[in-house]
């Protein structure tokens, strides 16, 4: 991969009921409750941002313990998208993405750290290439 995707942050916003009871869910890609975005550097001084727009996944919850839940997503590479058709174009080439030869990229958690304020560090395995 190129040195300019050292750096991808994945962002997934999931929104849940407080009235649910289920502990497994699936993650809702069709109402807009999820996203996947990511970060890279660009040329040097400035960041590009973009998203991956088709994924699906899911998560289970505890809601007595939350440490203890854990999220798997799988994300079509091809679905890349940085707002301009050409730079899409080449992120899909062999020179980053290589989406014929890797059409799907992974996460799945192994472990969430939560802060007194309930903001928290989501840490898992990034299957890329």
């Amino acid at each position: 991969m190129n040195k300019t995707l050292t750096y991808i942050f994945i962002a997934v916003t999931i929104f849940v009921s407080n009235t649910a009871n289920a502990e497994k869910y699936k993650i809702d890609t069709k109402g807009a409750h999820a996203f996947i975005q990511f970060k890279i550097k660009h040329l040097g001084y400035s960041w590009l941002y973009g998203r991956f727009n088709k994924f699906e996944g899911s998560f289970n919850l505890d809601r007595e313990n939350l440490e203890n839940s854990t999220i798997a997503l799988t994300i079509d590479t091809a679905s890349v998208d940085s707002n301009h058709a050409e730079r899409d174009k080449h992120l899909r080439s062999k020179d980053f993405l290589a989406v014929n030869d890797y059409p799907k990229a992974s996460f799945s958690s192994t472990s969430l750290k939560l802060d007194d304020d309930n903001s928290g560090i989501l840490t898992g395995d990034f299957t890329l290439h």
